[in-house]
């Protein structure tokens, strides 16, 4: 028995390790992982596994409801309604992982930047960060896409740009909190440029948090494209997104509500697994927080 002990001793165990076992017991957090995942492989098999070509229109055959040949039912102009949302996800996916990356990359760097060079620069890029938060951003993206036009390049960049505020208060919250500390100092004093302790010393230990914002903002991103889109000033005909297919739905919500229905659904339940896995992520990776 001794022996067994000391075994466990020795092998001892890391913080991932805690986080995963932590993350597992999350029940909602697992389903909402597995939802996310079969998602993204349909949406990435959606040309090969889609029932129906995309642009497959029988106007003869109109707005019909769920039936075995078409399962979610046909739109207006008779076009496969699950064809539509999977290609849907598509893009709303795309546009939610890509703006999401755009704003974690400027973020990131922002507030790693402003927290350890401190100082009157940490003052002016703060003061630049409070000023873009008091413009109405909403409708910055749609005079951006009324003056540029629509198009995919655009809202990942518009979108992104929006969602960095944030993330760089974050980040230079917890290198402010970590950066008088004794490793960072050693760092310093071993004549390292403050790019290499950046790079090798501050961002890894503000993965934690980096991680479960990024999982809380990419819903917020999906959400702020389907919002445009359900304005007309997202993705554009003959594509579509979860935002403009229930746009479709709503104009027609009491003559066909499987229109509104299915998209819509599709959306929430996808928004609530992506807070369900921030949510545990945040429980698992700092657990005092939690319990507060």
């Amino acid at each position: 028995m001794t022996q067994v002990m000391m075994a466990e001793i020795e092998k001892g165990s890391s913080l991932g390790r805690d986080a995963l076992l932590r993350l597992r017991k999350n029940k909602p957090a697992i389903v909402g992982a597995v939802f996310l995942v079969i998602l993204i492989v349909i949406a990435l098999l959606t040309p090969w596994i889609a029932p129906y070509e995309y642009q497959s229109q029988n106007l003869l055959l109109g707005a019909s409801p769920p039936s075995a040949d078409h399962w979610l039912g046909t739109d207006v102009l008779g076009r496969d309604q699950l064809t539509r949302i999977m290609y849907g996800s598509r893009v709303s996916l795309m546009v939610g992982f890509v703006a999401t990356s755009v704003a974690l990359i400027i973020g990131v760097l922002w507030g790693a930047v402003a927290g350890f060079v401190g100082g009157r620069v940490d003052a002016l890029m703060m003061r630049i960060v409070d000023v873009l938060y008091a413009l109405p951003f909403t409708i910055f993206i749609i005079l951006l896409t009324v003056i540029f036009g629509s198009s995919m390049l655009l809202l990942f960049l518009a979108i992104g740009a929006v969602e960095w505020l944030t993330m760089a208060r974050i980040v230079r919250g917890q290198v402010l909190n970590i950066k008088r500390q004794e490793f960072i100092e050693a760092a310093v004093s071993m004549g390292l440029s403050r790019w290499q302790i950046i790079r090798r010393h501050l961002l890894p230990n503000v993965l934690g948090p980096i991680i479960i914002y990024t999982t809380l903002t990419i819903p917020s991103v999906i959400l702020l494209e389907s919002f445009l889109s359900f304005l007309g000033l997202g993705v554009q005909a003959p594509q579509s997104s979860w935002g403009s297919l229930i746009s479709a739905g709503v104009a027609s919500m009491e003559e066909y509500p499987w229109l509104l229905i299915y998209p819509g659904l599709v959306l929430s339940l996808t928004l609530f697994s992506l807070n369900f896995v921030g949510d545990g992520l945040r429980d698992a990776l700092d657990p005092r927080a939690s319990k507060d």
